[in-house]
């Protein structure tokens, strides 16, 4: 396992991603796949949402998952018979999880380490599914985010979200809070409108939004140019 004893210098460093870094790199690698948010947030319902997203036959497809943790969804897409992930997360420590846990199955498998925000390690049209999944609400700079995830979606491509959904009142005291105390990387939970609409400015089409559940949100873009 990779040993990293102190935060390493981004090139955008924010107060968020340093929190992230910390969470991810030292306290979430051994509990992430049980703590309570996964029961919650029924995280399997969550999953098949994104398997019907996905509705492709063609097991060789590209898909990068960012901000896969410890591996959980690519786990789940190579037991649905996809060969061909990726995956790309802020903390080497929960890469080396989501590597161990995928490393008896026999699939083209690439996972890195890099700020999603800054630059994701792939050359332009790389992917045809990207999928981030409980991830956009640790962006500080969803903009820079999502234009970098769109840089690496092949044309015909297609981008799939899901995040936490809050009431209008309880997203303004979460998002309040979390300005001034940091959570595990936690910045701010964006509104589906809002989503959409930055959807809509990086050059998707085609979005789509609906709820899950009570607590989240699915929104997906196709990238047609």
């Amino acid at each position: 396992m990779i040993k990293i004893n102190k935060i390493p210098e981004f090139r955008k460093n924010d107060r968020y991603k340093r929190s992230g870094y910390r969470a991810y790199n030292w306290k979430m690698p051994p509990i992430y796949d049980s703590c309570i948010w996964m029961k919650v947030c029924k995280i399997d319902l969550l999953d098949e949402a994104v398997f019907r997203k996905i509705s492709s036959s063609d097991f060789s497809i590209r898909i990068l998952d960012v901000g896969c943790a410890t591996g959980r969804l690519l786990y789940k897409l190579a037991k649905h018979g996809y060969t061909n992930l990726s995956g790309v997360d802020l903390a080497p420590r929960i890469i080396e999880v989501a590597r161990k846990k995928l490393s008896n199955f026999k699939v083209n498998l690439n996972l890195k380490t890099a700020d999603s925000e800054d630059n994701l390690p792939w050359p332009d049209n790389s992917f045809d599914v990207i999928t981030l999944t409980g991830v956009i609400h640790h962006f500080y700079r969803l903009y820079d985010a999502l234009k970098e995830a769109y840089r690496v979606l092949d044309k015909q491509g297609k981008l799939i979200i899901w995040d936490p959904w809050f009431p209008f009142i309880i997203r303004q005291i979460v998002n309040s809070w979390l300005y001034f105390f940091p959570h595990d990387g936690d910045f701010k939970f964006y509104t589906p409108n809002r989503m959409e609409n930055t959807l809509t400015e990086i050059g998707l089409k085609n979005t789509q939004y609906r709820r899950i559940g009570i607590w989240v949100y699915i929104i997906t873009g196709e990238k047609l140019s």
